[in-house]
């Protein structure tokens, strides 16, 4: 029986080979691996069947009856298996995963053609299957699909086996910068949203206010800070964490009735760039409902919306908008020698220096943030 065996994928070569399907490239640390017997997969709590045992050299393939320990040999057609997976005698032998640097160079990517669009999720999850170091995003601001991976030269390599292998054509540019606002100052005001049609029209008004929010970091737990000591007649609030932003429903009288809050807060500024001065999702922000108007028979749910989402943008644009950008955390390993040089250039790119650590050997480790926008292109400023 096996022992401590554990499949292990060579990312500088593809695991998909068009004529044998998936290959997964294993090394045996121990034991003996046999053609058509069972091993078990503790990630899966279950065995798996060793089917055809291929010992791989270069474009050339022989098949093979066993593997034993010190060998690297490619499983055919084996779905189940991921990268990092341990193949055991028993459920109770599991190896280390395997440390992957993650992919820091992104190129956003699209298809060239019509013919190409139905190709490349296909193609582009195969590359993903078989290359730990490679991932694909969706940014949902941006609307982009960005490849993502250890450097320039690395992606141009998975552009041209997308182009050989899978028949796909694409083209790829620098992604967007996902910039965002807030406001420096506050502001509120007020927008009523009437429309007459000869039938059932559509009336709502709403009245905002609209100032910063400190980070989260500052303020604490949001069940704590949104209460009524902090803020006046709350009732209630809903907050989002990863746009840093708080809906405050602060209505008294019924003024808007409740069955209209919903509506109401879908006119925030989180999910709709056009709801802000400059077209950007907003970030930083708290925005309060305080009063508003209905009609007993025209009023609904799009006529809150619209309302809400007019008065956001009135009163954003008199509350002193500011442009937000991502900072990234930079760690640049150089030698001695050069150590002025990245530092210059990082004053140049706008990057705040957090410190320095001796790595040995003649090289120092730099610390700092750098707008993103400032380092899309890096690694290739360095080698050039």
């Amino acid at each position: 029986m096996p022992e401590g065996i554990r499949w292990w994928d060579r990312s500088l070569r593809p695991g998909i080979d068009p004529f044998v399907s998936k290959m997964s490239f294993i090394r045996v640390f121990s034991g003996t691996l046999k053609k058509d017997s069972s091993v078990n997969v503790p990630r899966l709590g279950k065995p798996v069947k060793i089917g055809q045992l291929l010992s791989v050299n270069g474009a050339e393939q022989e098949n093979v009856d066993q593997a034993v320990a010190g060998q690297i040999v490619a499983l055919v057609k084996m779905e189940d298996l991921k990268v990092s997976d341990t193949l055991a005698a028993d459920n109770g032998t599991k190896l280390p995963l395997i440390v992957f640097p993650q992919p820091m160079v992104g190129l956003a990517v699209e298809p060239k053609s019509q013919a190409d669009q139905t190709k490349i999720s296909g193609a582009l999850q195969k590359i993903e299957d078989e290359d730990p170091t490679f991932r694909v995003d969706r940014e949902a601001q941006t609307k982009e699909m960005v490849m993502r991976g250890m450097s320039e030269l690395h992606l141009q390599v998975i552009e041209n086996r997308m182009a050989s292998r899978d028949k796909v054509e694409v083209v790829t540019r620098a992604p967007k910068i996902p910039y965002r606002e807030t406001v420096s100052g506050s502001s509120e005001g007020s927008y009523r949203h009437k429309k007459q049609t000869g039938g059932a029209g559509q009336f709502a008004e709403v009245h905002f206010k609209v100032a910063s929010l400190m980070r989260r970091q500052e303020f604490g737990e949001p069940d704590e800070f949104f209460v009524k000591a902090n803020f006046e007649n709350l009732r209630s609030f809903s907050y989002d964490d990863e746009h840093n932003f708080c809906f405050i429903d602060r209505v008294t009288g019924g003024s808007v009735p409740n069955n209209f809050i919903p509506a109401v807060e879908k006119g925030d500024p989180r999910t709709d760039g056009e709801r802000s001065a400059c077209r950007l999702p907003g970030a930083g922000l708290h925005l309060r409902v305080f009063f508003g108007k209905d009609h007993p028979v025209d009023s609904n749910e799009t006529a809150f919306k619209t309302a809400a989402n007019r008065c956001f943008r009135e009163v954003f644009q008199q509350a002193n908008p500011v442009l937000l950008e991502p900072i990234v955390q930079l760690e640049i390993t150089v030698p001695d020698a050069h150590l002025g040089d990245i530092t210059s250039d990082l004053n140049t790119r706008r990057g705040r220096m957090e410190g320095m650590d001796n790595a040995g050997g003649g090289f120092q480790v730099v610390k700092a943030k750098v707008p993103l926008a400032e380092v899309t292109t890096y690694s290739g400023h360095f080698r050039a």
